[in-house]
C-alpha cells in the first residue's frame, strides 16, 4: 500500500504544471468572455445614441448606467488577463530546462553544411543557421556555443532573434572544442526565429560548429 502510495506521488505532475493549466482555464474563461462584452458594448452605446436623439433621456440615461457597467467589467477582466498572463510567463519560465539545445540537423542552413555532426563551411559573411524557437517565454537567454577554430578561423559571429540580435569574437580554439558564451540575447518573440550568422572573417573560415544552446539568464 505504501509503496503504491509512493509510485502515485512520484507519477503526479509537478505544482507548476498543475498551476500552469489552471491559469490557461482561467484565461480561456476570460477570453471567451470578452467578445461578446464587447458587442453589447457597442449595441447600448449605439441603443443610448439613438434614445438621446429621440430626446428620450431617461431611458438614455438608464443605458448610460448599463454602459458604464460593461466597460468597467470590461476594464477589470483586462487587467485580471493581464495578471493571468504574467504568472503564467513566471511559471513558464520555472518550468524550462537548464539548457534549451538548437538540434544542429533542424537547422535551415545557408552557406553551410551539417557535417559529421558539426555545422561547417562558414567560409563567407553571411553564411547562416536559422532554427524554430520551441515556445520559450519571452525573456533574457545566454546563447552559448561549443566550437572547433584554428589558428587563422575565427570572426564574428551574431545571433539575432525577430527583434534584438547581439555580436561577439569567435576565438582559436588550439586546446580543441570549448564553449563560448556570446552574450545575453533577449527573447521577445519564444515561438519566431533564431539565427546564427557569420558577420566577418579572420581568413578563410569562422569555425566548426558543434553545439549551440540557450541557457535563460535567471539560472
Amino acid at each position: 500500500m505504501a509503496a503504491s502510495a509512493r509510485l502515485s506521488a512520484a507519477d503526479s505532475p509537478p505544482k507548476q504544471v498543475l498551476d500552469s493549466a489552471q491559469l490557461q482555464f482561467q484565461k480561456s474563461l476570460i477570453e471567451s468572455s470578452l467578445a461578446p462584452l464587447k458587442k453589447h458594448l457597442l449595441e447600448l452605446s449605439a441603443l443610448e445614441k439613438k434614445l438621446a436623439e429621440a430626446h428620450n433621456y431617461s431611458s438614455a440615461i438608464t443605458v448610460r448606467d448599463q454602459r458604464r457597467k460593461v466597460e468597467s467589467d470590461l476594464e477589470r477582466m483586462d487587467k485580471e488577463l493581464l495578471l493571468l498572463q504574467t504568472k503564467e510567463q513566471s511559471l513558464k519560465a520555472a518550468l524550462l530546462p537548464d539548457r534549451i539545445i538548437l538540434p544542429l540537423d533542424k537547422a535551415v542552413l545557408s552557406g553551410v553544411q551539417f557535417s559529421g555532426g558539426a555545422l561547417t563551411g562558414w567560409n563567407r559573411a553571411g553564411a547562416s543557421a536559422e532554427w524554430q524557437l520551441p515556445g520559450l517565454p519571452p525573456g533574457g537567454y545566454e546563447v552559448i556555443l561549443r566550437y572547433r577554430c584554428g589558428a587563422l578561423d575565427g570572426g564574428v559571429v551574431q545571433v539575432k532573434e525577430t527583434k534584438f540580435d547581439l555580436k561577439n569574437q569567435v576565438d582559436t580554439t588550439l586546446t580543441g572544442p570549448q564553449e563560448k558564451n556570446l552574450g545575453t540575447l533577449k527573447i521577445t518573440d519564444g515561438s519566431g526565429k533564431l539565427s546564427l550568422a557569420a558577420v566577418t572573417l579572420v581568413k578563410d573560415k569562422l569555425m566548426d560548429l558543434l553545439d549551440i544552446y540557450l541557457v535563460p539568464a535567471s539560472r
